[in-house]
């Protein structure tokens, strides 16, 4: 069973933690979206309610997230399928935005959380307490701030990351789609 990566193809680490994080992200995207729109209907219950779940989920899934960011810069990458040399250079771009913007949130999310003066509640089982002593507003704002660039940096490079693998699949038939659902058969 081939479990890292190999020039010719993913291993069943990198696959699972691409779908794994995929799912994560997806969801923390929606929770902190819904949240959002809650608090600008001034509806406080719900929004409380969807960003108490928001940072449970985030806690939960974060050292899942980092695993998915180391894996992919220790771990070889296969050859990327012939195309034109802007989509080589796109792709690549792509998947870097992706990775470091996923690592932005699991840092600046926490950290908005702390420098606020709250813990993080863990879906009421446990508190990551908070390393401030009290609110730091200073740190609040440029962690929320960059909280908010790398939710759009987030939505920018999944629809092209999306738009990229319909385009392998519709278009090219390449096979790389299959490549990342399972390993390739020696």
């Amino acid at each position: 069973m081939q479990w890292t990566n190999t020039k010719a193809g993913y291993g069943w680490l990198s696959i699972a933690l691409h779908w794994l994080a995929a799912i994560a992200v997806i969801v923390m995207l929606v929770t902190g979206f819904q949240a959002g729109f809650a608090g600008d209907a001034g509806d406080r219950a719900t929004r409380s309610a969807l960003m108490g779940l928001h940072i449970s989920f985030g806690a939960a899934v974060a050292l899942l997230l980092l695993a998915r960011v180391i894996s992919s810069y220790v771990q070889p990458r296969p050859t990327p399928p012939e195309q034109a040399p802007f989509l080589k250079f796109l792709s690549n771009a792509t998947h870097q935005v992706l990775l470091l913007a996923i690592l932005l949130q699991v840092i600046s999310g926490p950290l908005a959380v702390w420098s606020g003066g709250r813990a993080i509640n863990v879906f009421d089982l446990f508190s990551l307490p908070s390393p401030f002593a009290a609110r730091n507003q200073g740190i609040h704002e440029i962690a929320e701030t960059l909280h908010l660039i790398g939710r759009w940096a987030l939505v920018g490079a999944i629809s092209l990351h999306v738009l990229g693998a319909l385009k392998h699949v519709m278009i090219d038939r390449d096979g790389v789609l299959r490549r990342m659902l399972a390993p390739a058969k020696s």
